[in-house]
């Protein structure tokens, strides 16, 4: 008797465990169907969500090869913008060059010219004077051209004396070649057609100049002295 009473105990374990799984096992089922019935009632269909997704996937991997590409574009440019930058930089500063060129062969072709037309029966005459400043304060470099008529077929040869006049502690002063600098009191010139002449001063900081007085003096007998005056400063070289 009693282990047919406990035989039939477990059997009714056994049914209702298998009972209780059947019923979570419908309910879950029963869940997942609703869940979806639900979706779908609100409109949702997970196959068409799924080509959706594979669309926006497509769609945002061509979004993204076309970004590439775009941005290989912008590097191109970048790279062809600078390289014109350089060209045109390149060529504003050989046109500049060319221009100062021009013009320094523009200012030779009219010395020249002066020296070759101007021909007034002097032999001996002063073609340009024009000063420069030094590397230094009051320093100043003196330019001095002189030239003679091109029919002279003799060379001349002489001294060039060159003063400075003006003010110093407000009383007046004349300072010449070897109290400014140079340790002759005159520069020597030889020459048949032109010579170009340079010397450096250094004035003295109270020193007020005026004006220069540049004499030129040939060596030969009968040849005439030639002086003229230029305004301090004058004209920049």
């Amino acid at each position: 008797m009693n282990r047919r009473s406990n035989i039939v105990k477990q059997g009714s374990a056994h049914t209702l465990i298998i009972g209780l799984a059947v019923i979570l096992v419908v309910a879950f089922v029963s869940g997942v169907l609703m869940y979806d019935f639900g979706l779908s009632k609100a409109g949702f269909k997970s196959a068409e969500a799924a080509d959706e997704i594979a669309i926006l996937r497509d769609l945002n991997a061509e979004l993204q090869s076309a970004n590439k590409r775009l941005s290989e574009r912008v590097a191109i440019l970048e790279t062809a913008e600078k390289v014109d930058r350089e060209a045109y930089r390149q060529v504003d500063s050989q046109l500049a060059e060319l221009q100062s060129r021009i013009l320094a062969q523009q200012e030779d072709l009219e010395f020249y010219r002066g020296i070759i037309g101007e021909d007034d029966g002097s032999a001996l005459r002063i073609q340009d004077f024009t000063v420069s400043p030094g590397l230094r304060d009051q320093e100043f470099e003196l330019r001095l051209v002189l030239a003679q008529a091109l029919r002279s077929n003799r060379e001349i040869s002489g001294q060039v004396d060159i003063a400075l006049e003006g003010l110093q502690r407000s009383e007046p002063a004349v300072m010449r070649l070897s109290e400014l600098g140079e340790s002759a009191e005159s520069l020597k010139y030889s020459f048949m057609y032109f010579q170009d002449l340079k010397t450096l001063i250094t004035i003295p900081a109270d020193f007020e100049p005026r004006r220069v007085r540049v004499t030129v003096r040939p060596r030969s007998k009968g040849a005439k002295t030639v002086e003229e005056f230029f305004v301090w400063p004058p004209q920049t070289g």
